[in-house]
């Protein structure tokens, strides 16, 4: 597809509202107790089929749409926090991704002040995942200020994919993230003699760093077993839940708080 047509059919697609976010649960492993979730885009056309993520994300991002997207997201995200806690339905807190390309960009503190402000969204209600591989294409400098800013705003941010770049030590000696995500790759390894000792150590390292743990990809109770053991506390993946709509996401929860 070529870019003016990319950019008029994703235009129409914001303007009509196909643009939807599911979330996949982060959980407590010690005790299966919810932790908040993972917002993912979906593209829901008109007849209504679905565009999988991987087929728009890298589109978006080569035409440079990815931040209108983010901030899409970002909205809707928002509503649905704020709907839930009318409701007083439990659902926060939620973690977001964010694309490469807001990097560099001085009015983002002030973007998402204005969409967290029209829905009245409590800053630890949010935090946003950045891929180590955006430092790569972006320069650490151009990251760092962006965490800044999103520090600056209140919120925790979290390295996401870590362990698939190529400058990952160099990134965290010069960024203060709070959260690393340790990538399904690795954890799809666990039990691999060189896979566990790179697991071991990066948790222990984190650890040190102060930072949080969230293990992605999470879906058999060896891995849990691992993970538990080198005190990596959070996890993700289909062992928990496939990724839900938002009224699955809080059935699923409210199952949890009926359980115990």
């Amino acid at each position: 597809m070529k870019r003016s047509e990319l950019e008029k059919s994703f235009q129409k697609a914001l303007k009509d509202g196909e643009f939807h976010v599911w979330y996949q649960p982060q959980v407590d492993m010690r005790t299966g107790r919810p932790r908040g979730a993972e917002a993912l885009a979906r593209w829901k056309k008109e007849d209504g089929t679905y565009i999988m993520p991987s087929l728009f994300v890298p589109e978006l991002e080569r035409a440079g749409l990815m931040t209108l997207l983010d901030e899409e997201v970002i909205g809707i995200v928002c509503r649905d926090l704020r709907d839930a806690r009318r409701e007083e339905i439990p659902f926060a807190p939620v973690s977001i991704n964010l694309s490469r390309l807001h990097a560099g960009r001085r009015e983002i503190a002030e973007r998402f002040k204005e969409i967290t402000e029209r829905y009245g969204t409590d800053r630890r209600e949010l935090s946003f995942e950045i891929t180590e591989t955006a430092a790569k294409e972006t320069g650490n400098s151009d990251m760092a200020q962006l965490v800044k800013y999103l520090h600056g705003g209140g919120y925790r941010i979290a390295v996401d994919d870590y362990g698939m770049g190529c400058s990952t030590l160099k990134l965290l000696q010069e960024i203060s993230f709070d959260i690393l995500k340790l990538d399904r790759y690795f954890v799809s390894r666990i039990g691999e003699p060189k896979a566990d000792v790179i697991l071991a150590s990066t948790i222990r390292m984190a650890e040190e760093l102060g930072m949080d743990v969230v293990a992605e990809g999470v879906e058999t109770e060896e891995q849990i077993r691992f993970l538990l053991n080198h005190r990596c506390r959070y996890g993700q993946g289909y062992y928990y839940s496939e990724p839900l709509p938002k009224e699955r996401y809080i059935r699923w929860r409210q199952a949890y708080e009926t359980a115990v």
